[in-house]
């Protein structure tokens, strides 16, 4: 089948093609990191109020009860955030903090900011819960803390809120985490390598993409649970389930294709080990983007690490594997001649 190739490296570039496309602008989108924050205290204890640390250290999560206001101040005490009794959250985008906080490590607002602007209050959420990047509860350099050690204490600090004009102070700190272990790294290395195997084993077979699609599910669901563990003020990136949705999509059908009769594998040849290139292909590139997660120490997911890390790198492995299977069996059924039908 001439069109298979051609079909494949169509689907092809509307992956590469979901991978290029810009999402919402977000501040600092959570990515892998070495430095865990968290909330320690929250004075005087006030119910209606809960705060948490959202992806490792990029995000503060406030989360305020209906019927309560609260305001939040900016760096330089300017007005910042405002969270309404009926559950809207207003940013005054104009804020000194809300123009820095754009990026993880600049103090400096952008040339054009008018300090003397008046507040530009925009609607950001209306059901009581935000989140937003907080330089004060991260370290503020890509270098690591001097004098400080894996295990250390490398920053408190305090946040003013006021609760119904009572002054409420937040206590955070954040801490440098010991490296990872690598166990669950080269057990998702071993799976992977298997699954590559398997699929080169049992290429001829009716059931050889299986492997690789049930690789799929596992990182599809990976995916999906670090998206959906995020704010979506955060800036999760669709990408985490979108390219092993695609993955699992292809292998099915590749695996589904291979089941026809034989007497239809002109068309079967080809086309099957195209949509396992496909899937492996994007199951890889899935691998590749997350690859921070087998050197870091706080993923942001609510995920098991060692799940996280180890379904990352059988992707990684296991895709780049089935990858180069795939595309000797496509070449294979391209070049190969069609079968000679028995004259009646």
């Amino acid at each position: 089948m001439r069109s298979a190739p051609a079909a494949l490296a169509m689907m092809l570039m509307m992956t590469l093609a979901v991978l290029a496309v810009p999402g919402q602008v977000h501040a600092d989108a959570a990515e892998p990191g070495d430095y865990a924050s968290r909330v320690v205290s929250v004075e005087p204890n006030t119910p209606s109020v809960h705060v948490s640390v959202e992806g490792g250290d990029s995000f503060l999560l406030l989360r305020v009860d209906r019927g309560t206001t609260v305001t939040v101040p900016g760096y330089a005490d300017e007005p910042f955030l405002r969270f309404e009794a009926d559950g809207a959250v207003w940013e005054n985008r104009a804020s000194y903090t809300s123009r820095v906080s754009r990026s993880r490590y600049t103090n400096e607002a952008p040339s054009d900011a008018d300090e003397a602007s008046p507040p530009d209050w925009q609607q950001v959420a209306d059901d009581g819960s935000y989140a937003w990047h907080d330089h004060r509860i991260h370290w503020m350099a890509p270098n690591d803390p001097p004098g400080k050690l894996p295990g250390d204490i490398i920053l408190r600090a305090e946040i003013t809120i006021q609760v119904g004009g009572a002054v409420v102070i937040v206590l955070v700190e954040s801490r440098w985490m010991p490296a990872p272990s690598p166990t669950a790294m080269w057990l998702g290395i071993a799976l992977g390598t298997g699954v590559g195997g398997a699929l080169y084993g049992l290429r001829r077979g009716r059931f050889a993409a299986f492997a690789l699609t049930d690789l799929s599910l596992l990182a599809l669901v990976v995916g999906w649970w670090q998206y959906s563990s995020l704010p979506a003020e955060t800036g999760p990136r669709p990408i985490w389930w979108v390219l092993p949705a695609v993955a699992m999509a292809a292998t099915t059908a590749a695996a589904a294709i291979a089941l026809v009769p034989s007497r239809s594998a002109t068309v079967a040849r080809p086309l099957a080990p195209a949509l396992a290139l496909l899937g492996a292909l994007n199951l890889a590139l899935w691998g590749w983007s997350r690859r921070g997660t087998l050197s870091h120490s706080v993923l942001p997911t609510d995920a098991p690490w060692w799940l996280d890390r180890l379904v990352t790198a059988a992707a990684l492995t296991g895709g780049a594997a089935c990858a180069v299977v795939a595309l000797i069996a496509l070449g294979a059924a391209t070049i190969a001649p069609p079968p000679v039908t028995p004259a009646s």
